[in-house]
């Protein structure tokens, strides 16, 4: 095979990463080298709760105050620690996408729910819950 069908197939592949990458989320981003799994993994602090319906929002976590941290491995272990000041609880369980990745679904022992993805970066995550309750809350997490 001679160099201008190597450089091609080359080209032909980076493409076809970056192609299947592009634009599954709503808020983005377009496209992403990164696969969605190792962009999910890791550990998030949740910010902002914000309601669909009304535009209200809550901020998390501020002077100490209502703390959500969620971790998710690479092994789809899923640990959520809420702490409030004077009480803080763990919960465990398992995470993982449904078919086309456009959902993370939550596994614990006392229920199971899914989010849609809106924004799926390294360093943001955005969770509607939507799917699963009426009122329409907006999760904004990001990276410890």
């Amino acid at each position: 095979m001679n160099n201008q069908k190597k450089k091609i197939l080359a080209a032909a592949g980076v493409t076809a990463v970056v192609v299947s990458s592009c634009g599954k989320y709503e808020d983005g981003p377009n496209f992403s080298l990164l696969s969605k799994k190792s962009r999910v993994v890791g550990t998030w602090d949740m910010k902002t709760l914000t309601d669909s319906q009304t535009g209200a929002t809550d901020n998390f976590c501020q002077n100490g105050a209502y703390c959500v941290e969620i971790t998710m491995d690479k092994d789809n272990k899923l640990t959520q620690k809420i702490s409030d000041g004077s009480y803080s609880y763990t919960y465990t369980g398992t995470w993982d996408f449904n078919d086309d990745k456009t959902q993370l679904i939550w596994t614990t022992p006392s229920y199971t729910t899914s989010y849609e993805i809106k924004r799926l970066t390294n360093k943001e995550l955005w969770l509607d819950d939507d799917i699963t309750a009426t009122d329409g809350e907006i999760y904004k997490l990001e990276t410890k």
